[in-house]
């Protein structure tokens, strides 16, 4: 009877992993008719290249990737956002400049939109997805480190700088009238607004989507302030050939900068619940006994729950008792002790 249940269940979810992530979906990314997107000439890409070190190192590459026009600050003048990307040169096989797949920085510019300018003018800089080497003399220009999301514990690849390709889109993420930059790769989202007088990043995290889907903001309320789902994808350590682990993280505007809110995305969402204990269920068939030891499913399990309202979630507890994990220990704690006291 309870294999019967097992198998069951794993069905039930397998079923339905595909509507697990799209219950919410809203990927209609908006872009005001005000924003105006160009790919700079090779003569444009000279004149915003002056912007970092001028002329570029020899064994360097940048390459202007993009620029957007439009409004994006509380004064009437337009303002341009410039995407640069920093490469190393490789040996060219012809005519043409060869450089890697592998950017080794990002660099965004706002500037005065004044097209006549020898050098654009800057209002702001940011440095993105640095690799650190080469260090690059260039104006100060704001760090933007990017983090894991809260109760992911699992390291980047080593590799995470290693990304093909970056951009950028002009949205109003925090409903304030005023368009703010939301920037991309395949490892890492950022957010820039332009908040108390000044540009700021207001997120930033890795993402390792994997077979999920990618790092998006969503209305999910409609009321014209955007939240940001961050996918993960946790790998299984000790179980071969068990598949990721799906982890979302939602994030919402609290009027300064984004924060966590997990329990408004796992505490209606059945269908992600029974995904996790489809899996979980599945490698219990597959590894037995062995698989009630593993502390990544009890985890994650534990924090559905917690999200889910639950007042004593069990696998919560077996990590308190049972858990090797530090990481898990300290989330378990903090997260228990938030917990009313049980009534005597």
């Amino acid at each position: 009877m309870k294999k019967t249940l097992q198998i069951t269940l794993l069905g039930l979810a397998v079923s339905l992993i595909p509507s697990c992530f799209a219950a919410n979906a809203d990927t209609t990314k908006t872009t005001t008719s005000e924003v105006k997107y160009q790919r700079p000439s090779s003569r444009e890409e000279q004149r915003y290249h002056r912007l970092l070190l001028s002329p570029t190192p020899e064994e360097l590459i940048y390459r202007t990737l993009l620029t957007a026009t439009a409004n994006i600050d509380d004064t009437p003048e337009k303002e341009t956002v410039v995407l640069i990307l920093v490469y190393m040169k490789t040996p060219a096989r012809d005519w043409m400049r060869s450089y890697g797949d592998s950017w080794l920085q990002a660099f965004l510019f706002i500037t005065e939109a004044d097209t006549n300018a020898k050098v654009p003018k800057r209002k702001d800089a940011f440095k993105f997805f640095d690799a650190g080497t080469p260090a690059l003399d260039v104006p100060p220009a704001k760090a933007v480190e990017l983090q894991n999301p809260p109760f992911v514990f699992t390291q980047p690849p080593e590799d995470v700088f290693k990304a093909r390709d970056a951009s950028f889109k002009l949205v109003d993420l925090t409903g304030d009238g005023t368009l703010d930059i939301w920037i991309e790769s395949i490892y890492g989202v950022a957010a820039i607004s332009y908040q108390n007088s000044e540009f700021k990043e207001i997120f930033n995290s890795y993402t390792i989507a994997g077979p999920l889907p990618d790092a998006d903001y969503v209305d999910l309320d409609n009321d014209g302030i955007y939240e940001i789902k961050i996918p993960y994808s946790i790998q299984i350590q000790g179980f071969p050939g068990a598949p990721y682990l799906p982890w979302i993280s939602l994030y919402e505007w609290d009027g300064t900068t984004y924060i966590l809110n997990n329990e408004r995305f796992y505490a209606e969402n059945n269908d992600y619940l029974i995904q996790l204990l489809g899996q979980y269920n599945y490698l219990l068939l597959r590894h037995g006994s062995i698989m009630e030891r593993s502390e990544i499913h009890r985890f994650y399990l534990g924090l559905v729950y917690y999200y889910r309202g639950s007042k004593s979630p069990s696998h919560l507890q077996w990590i308190l008792k049972h858990a090797k994990n530090e990481d898990y220990i300290q989330a378990a704690k903090s997260l228990m002790e938030k917990l009313p006291s049980p009534q005597k």
